[in-house]
C-alpha cells in the first residue's frame, strides 16, 4: 500500500514538464531537489569533517529519520537455521534510523560532494542479476550508476534504493552524513516493531519449492557470497522456516513466483522499488523486509547469539563478511526466501550487489555533542 504524500519527478520539473503525481515522504523529494542543484556548488569543509560519533540531541531529529525508542526484546529465531539461535534477551538504547533506505540521490549528493569513487566504479564489475538470466553474472559496467548493466541508467530512479554499494562504500556514506550503519541488534529490533512477532514478505506463489536452483547451472550465486548464500542448499523449505515465533506477512517488494522461470510482479516491481513504496511498520520504518538487503555494521559469527551480550551488542570484534539484513526484490520461495525479520544474511565487505543497499542509524545524545 502506498504512502499519501505527493510529490512529482523532479527532473522533469526542472524541464517545465511535469509528471502526474505519485507518491513518497517528502524527505525524498528534498533529497531529490537538493541533487538536481548541486551541481556546481562549494561544499562547506564542515560538511567533510569526521563526525562519526554520530550523535545528535533528541530535539534535533532529521527529517529523514525516525527516534526508536530504548526496549528489549527476545533476538533470534528457532527455525531451520541454526545461526538464528539460540533465542536470548537483548536490550537496545534509543537511536535514530533513515526512514527508508538510502536512495540514489541521497548517493549521488555525497558522491558529488566528495568525489568518491565506489569499489564497483574501481573495479569496473558488480554481482548482477539481470532479467532473463538463470543465475547472477561478475557484470562488467555495472554500478550504483548502471544497476542493470552499462546501458542503463538511473536518471528515472532518483529516489530508488542505490545498489552496487559494498560495506565499505556504505560506511564511507554515513561517515560523511555524520550516521553509521545500524547494528544487527538494532535492525532486527526495528524490523519487528517492538512486538513477539517475526515478520516475513507476502508470497502468494502457489510454487514454494525448491525444485531448479539446486541444478548445475544455477551455482554461481552461491559461490560468490552472497548474502542469501547460506540457503542455496537442498531441502529448506523457506516458507516454513519459522520456529518459535509465528510469522505476521506483509507487502514488500521480492520475487513473487518460482525463480527464474517467471515472477509474478504482483507488487509492481520487477527491480528495485522507490523508497517508502509500501507502508511503514509499527516503528515508522519503511521497507524493512525486500526491495534490496541492508548492510549492517555487525561482522558475522554463526554461533554469536550463544555468547551475544545482553545490552546493545554490536557483533564479533572481527570476522570475514558483514551481515546483511531484510531480503530483496530478487529473493523468491524457491530461492533464498531470506525476506523475513529472522533471516542473516552476510557478504565480504568488498563485494557489490545490484540487490544489495543500506539505511543508516545515529545515537541519541544525553548531553552536549
Amino acid at each position: 500500500m502506498a504512502t499519501t504524500n505527493k510529490i512529482t519527478n523532479i527532473r522533469e520539473r526542472i524541464k517545465g514538464n511535469p509528471l502526474p503525481a505519485r507518491t513518497l515522504p517528502k524527505t525524498i523529494t528534498r533529497t531529490l531537489a537538493l541533487v538536481a542543484l548541486f551541481a556546481g556548488v562549494t561544499v562547506p569543509e564542515a560538511a567533510r569533517t569526521d563526525v562519526s560519533g554520530a550523535m545528535i540531541d533528541k530535539a534535533n531529529v532529521p527529517d529523514e529519520m525516525v527516534m526508536i525508542a530504548a526496549g528489549e526484546y527476545l533476538m533470534g529465531n528457532e527455525g531451520n537455521y541454526s545461526d538464528e539461535s539460540p533465542l536470548h534477551k537483548v536490550s537496545i538504547n534509543a537511536f535514530y534510523l533513515d526512514k527508508h533506505e538510502v536512495t540514489n540521490a541521497q548517493f549521488a549528493a555525497f558522491a558529488t560532494a566528495t568525489g568518491y569513487v565506489t569499489r564497483a566504479e574501481r573495479d569496473g564489475h558488480c554481482w548482477a542479476y539481470f532479467k532473463g538470466e538463470t543465475d547472477w553474472q561478475y557484470a562488467a559496467g555495472t554500478d550504483w550508476r548502471h544497476p542493470q548493466g552499462p546501458g542503463s541508467t538511473i536518471d528515472d530512479r532518483l529516489d530508488h534504493p542505490v545498489v552496487c554499494v559494498t560495506w565499505d562504500d556504505a560506511s564511507a556514506y554515513a561517515k560523511w552524513a555524520g550516521k553509521r550503519l545500524p547494528t544487527e541488534a538494532e535492525w532486527e529490533y526495528v524490523a519487528r516493531a517492538g512486538t513477539l512477532d517475526h515478520f516475513i514478505a507476502r508470497t502468494e506463489s502457489p510454487d514454494p519449492g525448491h525444485g531448479h536452483h539446486n541444478s548445475a547451472v544455477n551455482t554461481l550465486a552461491a559461490v560468490d557470497r552472497s548474502p542469501s548464500s547460506k540457503s542455496h542448499s537442498e531441502g529448506i523449505h523457506h516458507q516454513v522456516a519459522a520456529g518459535h515465533n509465528p510469522e505476521v506477512k506483509v507487502e514488500a517488494n521480492v520475487w513473487q513466483g518460482h525463480w527464474p522461470e517467471y515472477n509474478q510482479l504482483d507488487d509492481g516491481f520487477y527491480y528495485t522499488a522507490p523508497a517508502a513504496s509500501f507502508e511503514a511498520n509499527g516503528m515508522g520504518a519503511y521497507d524493512m523486509l525486500g526491495n534490496v538487503w541492508e548492510w549492517t555494521a555487525d561482522w558475522y559469527d554463526s554461533s554469536y547469539y550463544a555468547i551475544s551480550p545482553a545490552s546493545n551488542p554490536r557483533g564479533p570484534r572481527t570476522g570475514n563478511t558483514r551481515v546483511a539484513r531484510g531480503g530483496s526484490w530478487f529473493c523468491s520461495p524457491n530461492y533464498c526466501g531470506a525476506y523475513s525479520s529472522h533471516y542473516r544474511g552476510a557478504s565480504p565487505p568488498d563485494h557489490a550487489f545490484n540487490n544489495v543497499g543500506f539505511r543508516c542509524a545515529m545515537d541519541v545524545s544525553t548531553g552536549k555533542m
